[in-house]
């Protein structure tokens, strides 16, 4: 592949990324969407082989964003050290920003698809995604929770704020969720959650 054809391949995928955050992924049809990206079917399986192997890499680049932002937001911008409840917070207003609530709704339904007996693309979504988070969320989890076991700690954080984020996409209730969080932080008690 020429270094023309890596440019073009990557400027396509950001294309396809901000398409399926839009849209989804689970219905998509290779003919419309080549349209929305401004390209054809055929340039796109050129450059992804095939609609199973585009889906892969889209929801695979969607996710590496993802860790990217969790890393910058769960670190102070001034020493790059992991910091507690307000690494949290800032990580939380981001989620929960509605200008990107179609990173989250394309996260979840990825996670979702990841789920089915027959996940196709989706298929390690999901566990990818935890497997990802958890090392991302440990030392804010054992700064919150000292004392824990920190993988149990940070699993406890992650899935918090997933599913709270999940309720608040749901039922766009910010306070209850935002209420539920700010009770759940201030009610962390690692003794509780030492391994045996």
């Amino acid at each position: 592949m020429t270094s023309d054809d890596s440019a073009r391949r990557a400027e396509l995928l950001a294309k396809l990324v901000d398409y399926s955050r839009a849209h989804g992924l689970a219905d998509m049809s290779l003919r419309p969407l080549a349209a929305a990206v401004g390209s054809s079917p055929r340039v796109l399986l050129y450059f992804f082989t095939s609609k199973e192997q585009l889906v892969r890499e889209v929801v695979a680049h969607s996710r590496r964003e993802q860790v990217d932002l969790v890393q910058a937001e769960l670190t102070d911008p001034s020493s790059g050290d992991p910091v507690g409840e307000s690494a949290v917070d800032r990580l939380w207003q981001w989620l929960t920003d509605p200008d990107n609530a179609h990173v989250e709704r394309l996260f979840f339904e990825s996670y979702a698809l990841s789920l089915r007996a027959e996940p196709g693309p989706w298929e390690g979504y999901g566990a990818a995604s935890v497997a990802e988070w958890l090392p991302q969320l440990r030392p804010v989890a054992e700064r919150l929770m000292p004392g824990a076991d920190p993988d149990v700690a940070a699993t406890l954080l992650l899935a918090t704020v997933r599913g709270l984020l999940l309720d608040r996409l749901a039922t766009a209730d910010s306070r209850r969720t935002d209420m539920a969080l700010e009770m759940f932080l201030r009610g962390l008690d690692g003794t509780a959650l030492t391994a045996d």
